[in-house]
C-alpha cells in the first residue's frame, strides 16, 4: 500500500506494510497521537485519567533531542521529544496542556514502541 503524507509542509509518498501485532502488545493503552478528543481538556480536569497524561513512543527509534525540561509548562501540540526512525525525525508533541512532570528519555537513548517518553500533570 502507498500513502501520501504531509509533515511540516512537505509531502512524502511512502510504502506501508501492515504487520501483525505481537502477541505481547498492550492493546488497551493509547499512545499520545491517538488519544480520544475527550482528553483534550484543561490539565486539571478530573476527566483526564493519569494514564492519558503519559505519552508513549509510537515507534522504535533513537531519541534525537528533548525539546522541553521537567517542570516546564507546555501547551497542546508543543514539541517535547524528537525520535529518529528509519532516517526520519518524528516530533512527539504534548497531547494536552500542562506541566511536564517527568521526562523518561535522554538524547541518544534507544526507545521501543510504546515506551513511556514523558508525563504531564
Amino acid at each position: 500500500m502507498r500513502l501520501r503524507i504531509t509533515l511540516e509542509d512537505r509531502s512524502y509518498e511512502v510504502g506501508v506494510e501492515v504487520l501483525p501485532e505481537p502477541e505481547d502488545a498492550l492493546q488497551e493503552e493509547s499512545i499520545c497521537q491517538s488519544l480520544p478528543e475527550s482528553v483534550f481538556q484543561p490539565p486539571h480536569s478530573p476527566d483526564i485519567r493519569a494514564e492519558d497524561r503519559i505519552c508513549r513512543s509510537p515507534i522504535a527509534g533513537m531519541v534525537v533531542s528533548v525539546e522541553a525540561s521537567p517542570r516546564q509548562w507546555v501547551r497542546r501540540d508543543d514539541a517535547v521529544v524528537i525520535i529518529e526512525a528509519m532516517k526520519m525525525q518524528n516530533v512527539i508533541r504534548a497531547p494536552v496542556e500542562g506541566v511536564l512532570e517527568e521526562i523518561h528519555v535522554t538524547p541518544g537513548q534507544a526507545v521501543t514502541s510504546r515506551q513511556p517518553l514523558f508525563r504531564l500533570s
